[in-house]
C-alpha cells in the first residue's frame, strides 16, 4: 500500500448484476487476482450478489449500501497509511484515506450536512472518496450537453473538505474519468471534482465490467477494467458458457480440475475436439506457473551485439492523435529511462517528435525497438507524424529493427500468456510485476493532455508531468518483464503425451 507519496487503497469494483451471474470460484478469483483492501457492490440493490462478494471478501470490507444497513444511509470507512482499517468515528490519523458510502444521491445533502457540523470528520491531508453506488451521468445526445446529478450536494462536499474529493460512480461504466468543474459556494469560484465510473452498467445498461481501483491519497484514481468472464473456468482461452457448462459435467469446475483431466478426456467434450482441449489444458498450466508457454520454435525478437530491446512506449491526446507529447524509452542494457516530453507548446507536435528521433538515430540507431501492439498504433502513429514534420528521417525510422511482443505473441499464436486478459497491465501482473499506483490509464493521460491543450495558460490545467512520466515508464518497464519472461519460458507442443499431471493423469505438454 505505497506509492511515490506513500499511501493508496486497492479498491475492487464489483457490480451486483455480475456477482449475481458469475460463480463463487470466479468472484473468489477475481478477489485472489486483485487483491484489495476492500470491496465494492455498485448497481440495483442485490442480497445475494453482496453476500457471495463478502463470501469472497475474507476480512476486507464489502460496501453494498444498497441493502440500507446503516440507520443513516452513510457507511465510513477509513483506511490508514499502514493499510490497517480504523474506526472512522474516532479522530482520522495522518495519511488515512477517508471512503464514504451513501445508500443512494439523494443521502448526499444530509452528508454534507453532517461533515459541515463535524458530525462526521475526514483527514485532511488524504483524499476523501465518495461511493454513490447507482450515480450515472445524465447525457443529452441532441444538446451534446451532460450533466452530473446532485453536482450541488457534491460541490457542496468538495467546498467543505481542504483534501481532494473523488466521487466513485457505481452507475458509470468502468474506465470513465472525468474532472468535473462545479459552482462552488463562492458564485466567482469553482471547485473540480473528479468522478471516476465503477462500472454498475450505466444508464444504458452497459457491459458489467470489474474494475480495480487505485485510490491515491493525492485524490488522482484509475480503474483497471476487466470483463467478469476473465475468471474462474471463463479465464481459459476458448471457455465459453457452454463449454464451461460442459466441463462442470465432466466434474470440472475449478482451472484446477481442468489441469487433473487427460486432454483425452477434455476432447471428447462436444464443441472443444483435439487442439481445443490441447490448448484449454496448456493454458490452465500457464495462467496456475504465472508463466507463459511458448507454442513455437520462432524467435520473438532479434537483437543486436546481444544487447536487449529498447522498450518503447508513446502516449498521445487520443486515439485520433495530433500529437505524440510523450515518448518513454526504457533501456534494460543500462537500466536507463528516457522521456521526451511536450510541455510548453501542445499544439506544436514537431518539437517533441525532432528531440525523440534525433536521438534516437543520433545513439541508438543500432538497437532494436520492441513495444505492445505497436504495429496497431505506436509504429504506425510515429511514422505518420515523421512524414508531415520530419520527411528527411523516415526512410531511417524504417530501417531500424522494430517489433511488437504482442502481435507475436497473440496476434500470431506464438504463446499462451498467464494475464486474465492480454492487456500489457494483466500479463505483466500475473508475472509479479507489481505497477506503481499512479491513479492514471491510457485514457487519463490522454485527457488530461487534452485539457492542458485547450487551456496551456491556467495552472490548474497543467498535468502533473512526473506523475505523467512515471506512467509511461512503468508500461516500458512491465513491457521488458514480459519480454523478459517470454525470452526464458518453457517451449513445449500442447500434446496429450507429457508426464502425470497433479493428480496422475496426462498433463497434456510435450517439451519439443
Amino acid at each position: 500500500m505505497s506509492t511515490q507519496d506513500g499511501r493508496f487503497v486497492r479498491l475492487l469494483s464489483i457490480p451486483a448484476a455480475a456477482a449475481e451471474r458469475l460463480s463463487a470460484y470466479a468472484v473468489d478469483d477475481a478477489v485472489s487476482y486483485f487483491d484489495p483492501d476492500g470491496l465494492l457492490v455498485p448497481g440495483e440493490r442485490s442480497p445475494r450478489g453482496h453476500a457471495t462478494v463478502r463470501n469472497a471478501a475474507s476480512a476486507r470490507p464489502a460496501i453494498h449500501p444498497q441493502l440500507g444497513r446503516a440507520d443513516d444511509g452513510i457507511e465510513h470507512v477509513r483506511f490508514g497509511p499502514d493499510g490497517r482499517r480504523s474506526e472512522a468515528a474516532g479522530p482520522p490519523s495522518p495519511g488515512a484515506i477517508d471512503l464514504l458510502a451513501v445508500h443512494s444521491g439523494d443521502v448526499l445533502a444530509a452528508l454534507g450536512e453532517r461533515l459541515a457540523s463535524g458530525e462526521r470528520s475526514t483527514g485532511a491531508d488524504a483524499a476523501t472518496y465518495l461511493f454513490v453506488p447507482e450515480l450515472s451521468i445524465e447525457a443529452d445526445t441532441t444538446a451534446l450537453s451532460a450533466d452530473l446529478p446532485h453536482a450541488a450536494d457534491v460541490a457542496a462536499i468538495a467546498d467543505e473538505l481542504p483534501e481532494p474529493v473523488v466521487v466513485l460512480a457505481g452507475g458509470q461504466p468502468a474506465g470513465y474519468h472525468h474532472v468535473w468543474r462545479l459552482a462552488g459556494r463562492d458564485a466567482k469560484a469553482s471547485v473540480e471534482v473528479a468522478v471516476v465510473g465503477l462500472g454498475g452498467g450505466g444508464p444504458d445498461g452497459g457491459e458489467d465490467r470489474l474494475a480495480g481501483v487505485a485510490c491515491t491519497a493525492r485524490g488522482a484514481a484509475a480503474a483497471e477494467t476487466v470483463p467478469p468472464d476473465s475468471f474462474g473456468l471463463r479465464a481459459l482461452e476458448g471457455v465459453g458458457p457452454a463449454i464451461a457448462d460442459r466441463l462442470g459435467s465432466l466434474g470440472c469446475r475449478t482451472r484446477g480440475d481442468v489441469r487433473n483431466t487427460a486432454v483425452s478426456e477434455l476432447a471428447a467434450l462436444e464443441g472443444l475436439g483435439r487442439e481445443g482441449a490441447e490448448r484449454l489444458h496448456a493454458h490452465a498450466e500457464v495462467i496456475a506457473s504465472g508463466e507463459p508457454l511458448v507454442l513455437t520454435n520462432e524467435t520473438p525478437v532479434r537483437t543486436r551485439s546481444g544487447r536487449p530491446p529498447l522498450c518503447l512506449d508513446v502516449e498521445t491526446d487520443g486515439l485520433s492523435p495530433t500529437i505524440i507529447w510523450q515518448f518513454g524509452v526504457y533501456d534494460p542494457a543500462a537500466d536507463a529511462y528516457r522521456a521526451f516530453t511536450e510541455r510548453s507548446t501542445p499544439t506544436d507536435p514537431a518539437g517533441v517528435l525532432g528531440e525523440f528521433i534525433e536521438w534516437l538515430l543520433g545513439t541508438h540507431a543500432d538497437r532494436t525497438l520492441l513495444t505492445w501492439n505497436g504495429s496497431g498504433f505506436d509504429y504506425p502513429q510515429i511514422e505518420r507524424f515523421l512524414r508531415r514534420h520530419y520527411p528527411e528521417y523516415v526512410d531511417a525510422w524504417r530501417d531500424l529493427w522494430t517489433y511488437d511482443l504482442y502481435q507475436w505473441a497473440v496476434r500470431d499464436g506464438n504463446a499462451l500468456l498467464p494475464g486474465r486478459t492480454n492487456r500489457l497491465d494483466d500479463v505483466a501482473r500475473a508475472l509479479g510485476y507489481e505497477r506503481a499506483a499512479s491513479g492514471l490509464s491510457g485514457a487519463q493521460t490522454a485527457a488530461a493532455y487534452r485539457r492542458f491543450m485547450r487551456r496551456p495558460t491556467d495552472p490548474a490545467a497543467e498535468p502533473d508531468w512526473e506523475r505523467h512520466e512515471a506512467y509511461c515508464r512503468d508500461d516500458c518497464e512491465a513491457l521488458y518483464r514480459v519480454y523478459d519472461a517470454i525470452e526464458t519460458a518453457d517451449r513445449r507442443d500442447v500434446t496429450d503425451s507429457g508426464a502425470g499431471g497433479a493428480a496422475g493423469r496426462q498433463s497434456g505438454l510435450t517439451e519439443f
